[in-house]
């Protein structure tokens, strides 16, 4: 009878495979056409569907053009392809089949995309292969934006900056240098040879002055795919689900400079200024030789001072809230225990880094950075704690004090992570330090992430439809590391806030953990199955046969996105981790609190009215009903002029205007609500009919921006105006 199984199990897979036909399918190519003549042209392919295709070491055994076969094959993860394709000179013109095969242990898989891809003949318009790229720039540096093509005939180039011609900006790249607060704002590139033209992508430009920046800017996690609860989807669109999670949102994108000397970093978001590496004793390897403890990790800093590193004598140890500025969520979780197709937390364009010294008996994973961020409570029942991030695999957690740390020193950025909230009494909260404005009570109830990025999304909440669930650098900013149910009875949140209490696993009346919309990727079968979530509670594990607080109120962790908590260990009463050495609790359902402003939306706009999707939909609640044209409001100024002005299409009072105003010491101090990717000028007169500017453009940090200014004459007036002010007109001031 086993002769025949062989058999009987390569018919079962053809039989699944024939049934599966079309259910794994490739979603985008890129480009989707090329010239015949066109020579090492990098061909993109993203797929998608049931069954997910193999994991991401595993590297297909063909992917063609038709009959064309690519080479150079590279994947960045389980569902982008990248191959390398020489179109010939003398292929026959036409839609090409693009088809990705990969061998399995079942046997072949075959990836395929009807029609896919176009082969021109040489008398075609160029095909634009690289397109502009988005970037956020301080005044005074410079930013190059690029346009490749693929033609087999001369090619001129036209850019565009608002719609409006560059004049001398014909080359294939547009270089801007030095930057002013004028050059914000989309840019594109028209390319043409003799048979017609292509057009780019739009590209933003960001300006940003150090001057203006919040005091509490947060990087953005630097997640930029989107997921469900299995792995990487194409973008979610209005009306789908897994809508509004972070790999949809851009924040302050990271924006690192390296010394000359390669000895410091300096975070132009934070203006924090970082030591490179971690390799503490100088010898060239980051290993277990270069860890300290917390208070070894001082004495260090203390030399770094008394040798004046880098040139700088202010060094010193960083918070929880500082090192965790530097955690970049497209890293791959390392858990697994092999540096097999993981990836650090951290950019190692900039910082060395270094995973566990398992030669020396550590764990891949132990790749600890110190903070001076302690517990105020204690873990494992008794033990003192000081928060550390893990950047290997992905997470803070109170560590014993006694353990040792990889330890990178920080300075500059003083002021950074602490916060400045105001009640709003509206039941929302605004952090005046990062310009973010939050719900000031949970939802009340735990939920799965997919229902979390729901009732986000769709929450109305305080006149205000643009909330979303905040992503992990944003949920961490509120932490108050001086709180926790032990020693304060509360959550660790500052009071203005109200998080529902909850009874934990131990029976303890305990606070609960909170989703982010960051997706934490691992190299299991499902990389996207967990999402990240706070602890603002206990970090409860269920440790030598005993629930405990084993991570801190103030850990980061992730939980599985959704499934069943029965298919998880159970001790009374709760389900936990059977393979996490702590025994992590299992939650799956967590709360939610929303946040508004900080980060951009994506610029989708299927009607083409120049109004985006997601503008319309938290005015209208449909994605493609306001009229640019219309006004809503009734204020004489049109739905796209209101957008282009930062100003609410559904309020006629919502003129750009002082929402506070303090005056003492001879200064005067006010606030205005402000939109993202929009500048202000502020103005003075003493007569209100001369104004004249008194600041350089400033960057929205929305809701509200503040400013502090101390005037020469009395009395002075103030106007604060977009700037530059939109070409349509509206409502600037």
């Amino acid at each position: 009878m086993n002769r025949f199984l062989p058999t009987f199990l390569s018919l079962l897979w053809l039989a699944a495979a024939s049934l599966l036909q079309g259910q794994t399918f490739i979603s985008d190519v890129t480009p989707s056409s090329a010239a015949t003549g066109a020579s090492a042209l990098t061909v993109d392919i993203t797929m998608g569907g049931m069954p997910q295709p193999p994991p991401a070491d595993r590297m297909p055994t063909s992917v063609t053009i038709g009959e064309l076969a690519g080479t150079n094959f590279s994947r960045d993860n389980r569902n982008h392809v990248a191959a390398t394709f020489d179109i010939p000179a003398d292929m026959a013109l036409g839609d090409y089949d693009v088809t990705v095969v990969f061998t399995t242990p079942m046997g072949e898989l075959q990836i395929i995309a009807e029609a896919a891809f176009s082969v021109t003949s040489e008398d075609a318009p160029p095909v634009i292969t690289e397109q502009p790229q988005s970037a956020k720039v301080p005044v005074g540096r410079a930013i190059t934006f690029r346009c490749q093509v693929s033609s087999t005939s001369a090619v001129t180039y036209q850019w565009y900056h608002r719609n409006v011609v560059l004049e001398g900006a014909i080359s294939a790249s547009l270089t801007i240098d030095p930057v002013e607060g004028l050059n914000g704002g989309p840019y594109y590139c028209v390319a043409t040879n003799e048979f017609g033209t292509a057009e780019t992508n739009t590209a933003f430009l960001e300006v940003f002055s150090d001057a203006y920046l919040p005091v509490y800017a947060i990087v953005d996690t630097n997640q930029t795919r989107t997921y469900d609860d299995v792995d990487s989807i194409a973008q979610p669109v209005i009306g789908e689900p897994f809508i509004g999670q972070d790999g949809q949102y851009t924040g302050n994108v990271p924006f690192y400079w390296p010394s000359d000397d390669g000895l410091t970093v300096y975070d132009n978001i934070t203006r924090l200024t970082w030591t490179q590496t971690t390799d503490t004793n100088g010898d060239g390897e980051i290993d277990i030789n270069d860890k300290m403890t917390l208070q070894e990790a001082q004495a260090y800093v203390d030399e770094l001072n008394a040798e004046t590193y880098g040139g700088f004598d202010d060094w010193r140890l960083p918070s929880i809230k500082e090192i965790y500025s530097l955690m970049d969520f497209s890293g791959v979780d390392a858990s697994g225990m092999s540096q097999q197709n993981v990836r650090p937390f951290i950019d190692t364009n900039f910082f060395a880094f270094g995973y566990g010294d398992v030669d020396n008996g550590e764990r891949v994973i132990d790749a600890q950075y110190v903070s001076t961020t302690q517990y105020v409570s204690t873990v494992f029942g008794n033990q003192q704690a000081v928060f550390g991030l893990n950047l290997a695999d992905g997470r803070i957690k109170g560590y014993p004090l006694n353990l040792d740390f990889y330890v990178l020193a920080v300075r500059g950025g003083m002021g950074y992570g602490v916060n400045q909230f105001v009640d709003n009494g509206d039941g929302t909260i605004t952090d005046r330090a990062t310009g973010l404005m939050w719900q000031q009570a949970d939802n009340g109830e735990a939920m799965g992430w997919g229902e979390a990025l729901d009732y986000a999304f769709d929450l109305e909440h305080a006149g205000y439809r643009d909330w979303r669930l905040p992503n992990a650098k944003e949920l961490q900013s509120i932490l108050d590391y001086t709180r926790s149910p032990d020693t304060t009875s509360s959550p660790a949140i500052d009071p203005l806030f109200t998080l529902t209490a909850i009874t934990n696993e131990a029976g303890q009346i305990d606070y609960p953990w909170l989703w982010t919309s960051t997706t934490h990727l691992n190299t299991a079968e499902s990389p996207a199955a967990h999402a990240v979530y706070f602890c603002f509670g206990r970090g409860m594990g269920y440790f030598n046969d005993e629930w405990l607080d084993v991570h801190g109120a103030g850990a980061q962790r992730s939980d599985p996105k959704s499934g069943v908590l029965a298919d998880y260990p159970y001790a009374p009463d709760g389900y936990y981790n059977g393979n996490a050495g702590q025994g992590d609790a299992i939650r799956i359902d967590n709360f939610v609190l929303c946040v508004r402003g900080g980060a951009r939306p994506p610029f989708a706009d299927a009607d083409e009215d120049e109004l985006p999707d997601w503008y319309e939909y938290d005015y209208t609640g449909a994605a493609t009903s306001m009229e640019p044209g219309g006004d809503d409001d009734g204020d004489l100024f049109t739905n796209l002029q209101e957008f282009r002005a930062g100003t609410f299409p559904d309020d006629a009072q919502s003129f750009i205007k002082t929402i506070g105003i303090t005056n003492e010491d001879g200064s005067v101090t006010f606030r205005w609500a402000s939109s993202l990717d929009k500048f202000y000028r502020v103005y003075e007169s003493t007569d209100l009919e001369e104004f004249t500017p008194v600041t350089d453009p400033i960057l929205g940090a929305p809701p509200v921006n503040e400013i502090t200014l101390v005037p020469d004459t009395l009395p002075t007036f103030y106007r604060v105006q977009v700037s530059p002010p939109p070409s349509a007109g509206g409502p600037g001031e």
